[in-house]
């Protein structure tokens, strides 16, 4: 690794500690930089564009990956520091680091929606469990939601378990904070506001998505806050056998989103071919 310079073996060196400091909430705010850490992720992170300020790479690791992903880094103006596998470790968050940890800026991302295509748009409320959140922000982006919003008592979209989970989703799909009492008003227009909800008299495949829509997702252990349900314009149900009472937050974010979805890709065909009646529309 010499040729990105002397290897670090302390961990009170400046870069080092200011890593470390982004496992901190509050410190990620200000700073508005996150910790990715794995193969993997980093790499779907430089594929979507994204680059690090600063990248720490093992040099007690063998892998070629390693130092290929590093030397793209280090093209596109990143800051590699060699350090060694104990170093390393202070910064990971997984039990067994796979030799690199990146720092990389909020991704600064808008929602893309094209003229013909009615938003899709998806709020957490109160999800506090970060393997749901990541999950959720992985799902959104396969289905093709325009943007995710994180509404009050969610926990941080960029906690290291958060972005694990997201799989690189956080550098393709746009992530908004999100206030009740400010809402971004492209959601605020949505003809359908639907908050999933266990007690819902209505299906979640009995809507039409093919409108301008916003799913809210709140948290299975606390259910939706009174704020979610105000702001929204229709509840939903996910209709459960064997005597299940909920699924987890990602899982119904997971199943209504993909609904959502097929209704799309069915109307976008029958668009293609003319048949886009109100009844179609609304059979989709």
């Amino acid at each position: 690794m010499a040729d990105f310079g002397p290897t670090i073996t302390s961990t009170q060196n400046r870069w080092v500690k200011f890593a470390r400091s982004l496992k901190r909430r509050k410190v990620r705010s200000e700073e508005r930089a996150f910790l990715v850490e794995g193969v993997r992720l980093f790499a779907d992170a430089l594929d979507a564009g994204a680059t690090p300020s600063l990248l720490f790479i093992s040099v007690d690791s063998e892998q070629p990956a390693l130092r290929e992903l590093a030397g793209t880094a280090h093209r596109r103006g990143a800051r590699v520091v060699p350090v060694t596998e104990t170093v390393l470790s202070t910064l990971a968050d997984t039990q067994t680091p796979q030799g690199i940890v990146g720092v990389f800026p909020f991704p600064d991302l808008e929602p893309q929606i094209d003229t013909g295509t009615p938003p899709l748009f998806v709020i957490a409320d109160g999800i506090r469990d970060p393997g749901n959140l990541g999950t959720l922000i992985r799902a959104a982006l396969g289905a093709g939601a325009h943007a995710l919003y994180v509404g009050p008592g969610t926990t941080d979209p960029f906690a290291p378990k958060v972005v694990r989970a997201g799989m690189g989703a956080h550098f393709r799909l746009p992530i908004h904070r999100w206030e009740w009492s400010v809402p971004d008003p492209r959601v605020a227009r949505c003809d359908l506001r639907a908050a999933a909800t266990a007690h819902a008299s209505t299906d979640y495949d009995a809507v039409d998505w093919t409108t301008a829509a916003c799913i809210i997702i709140g948290s299975e252990a606390t259910g939706l806050s009174p704020a979610a349900r105000q702001f929204a314009s229709a509840t939903i149900r996910i209709p459960l056998a064997g005597g299940l009472e909920s699924l987890n937050a990602a899982m119904a974010g997971t199943v209504i989103l993909f609904e959502a979805a097929r209704q799309r890709r069915a109307w976008d065909l029958r668009t293609s071919r003319g048949e886009d009646s109100v009844h179609t529309r609304l059979n989709a």
